[in-house]
């Protein structure tokens, strides 16, 4: 189920949506935060977190189909040791986000009136919004920071930042 869409690996696309969606969330989740913008982020908040959360999800199973296919699963090799690092990321990824998208429909279903959304519920749920805003970007930074390191540089020796035609 999680190999293949036309040829590619499923996890090469379903990390795009994550890596948007979750940072999406996060950015809703503070705004969620701001009694100016609660009206209007207060719909889309639960939606994109659950979306969020969905988008992980697949990311995370395509991502161990394709670790086994390619052989990763039983390591050796520098690509397989950051590939086992990626997944571990991966995995408290999914349950931060997990936890994000809990407090996030909390808020949406808290703040049904919110003309009586104040006060020290309306203070926690917001702290506890930005504050997992936070936690689950860093995450998701960690996770495709090493996972992008295990597919374009494993071994560190390459500088992208260097012209190879000698142009400067």
């Amino acid at each position: 189920m999680f190999s293949q869409i036309n040829g590619l690996p499923v996890h090469a696309l379903a990390v795009h949506a994550a890596v948007v969606l979750v940072p999406l969330a996060a950015l809703l989740g503070v705004l969620f935060a701001v009694p100016r913008t609660r009206a209007w982020s207060r719909l889309p908040l639960p939606l994109v977190a659950l979306g969020a959360l969905g988008s992980v999800f697949v990311a995370r199973q395509s991502g161990q189909s394709l670790k086994e296919t390619l052989g990763l699963d039983r390591g050796g090799s520098k690509v397989a040791a950051l590939v086992a690092e990626h997944q571990s990321r991966a995995n408290l990824l999914m349950i931060l986000v997990v936890i994000f998208a809990v407090i996030a429909v909390a808020a949406f279903v808290l703040s049904r009136d919110l003309a009586q959304f104040n006060g020290p519920i309306a203070m926690a749920v917001s702290a506890l919004l930005v504050l997992g805003a936070i936690v689950v970007g860093f995450q998701t930074y960690r996770v495709g920071d090493i996972g992008s390191r295990a597919v374009w540089n494993p071994e560190g020796q390459v500088d992208y930042g260097s012209s190879s035609d000698g142009d400067d």
